[in-house]
């Protein structure tokens, strides 16, 4: 689970660094299954001081980490791809754009080939993010983020979403 652990933590510290140090507990949660992964998708209503009224809080880890696992088959293929160096940097230039439609725009334009793996992966998890309620903006982000770290350490990303896959 120590793989495990070190890449939650890494992943909270790119999409949702206010996480971080819930990351262990939500990792083992979230692998452990049953009433204790159930429990991390249920929006918690409470008193936020200074605010008005009652606010809901939500964790978004466990959103990024099923969506991770959805994706597993599509971002194992990807990491993995002898192409690796040119989708880093069609990322890099995607992700510099601040504009989320200008972003969205890049990787849609950019040609299938030797690009599709790429777009599936940043579509797929977005998709998976938005589909839980997160907006599309912050999904896209997200994703942009969790990929780039990803992409950080292949060999270690790689071995990071085996391993989720297989625990799910």
């Amino acid at each position: 689970m120590s793989v495990v652990n070190e890449w939650t933590k890494k992943i909270a510290e790119a999409a949702v660094p206010e996480e971080i140090d819930l990351a262990p507990s939500i990792a083992h949660a979230f692998f452990s299954g049953g009433k204790e992964r159930k429990q991390l998708f249920q929006r918690e209503k409470k008193n936020v001081q200074g605010a008005f009224g009652v606010a809901e809080a939500t964790l978004i880890l466990p959103f990024i980490l099923q969506a991770l696992v959805s994706s597993a088959t599509a971002l194992s293929t990807f990491i993995s791809s002898t192409g690796l160096n040119s989708f880093l940097t069609a990322l890099n230039t995607t992700f510099s754009f601040q504009d989320v439609g200008k972003r969205k725009e890049k990787v849609a334009s950019l040609p299938d080939n030797p690009f599709l793996p790429l777009k599936n992966v940043v579509l797929t998890i977005s998709s998976e993010l938005h589909s839980m309620g997160l907006s599309e903006e912050e999904s896209d982000l997200i994703s942009f983020r969790v990929l780039m770290k990803l992409l950080e350490d292949s060999a270690g990303a790689l071995q990071f979403i085996q391993k989720i896959a297989k625990e799910t």
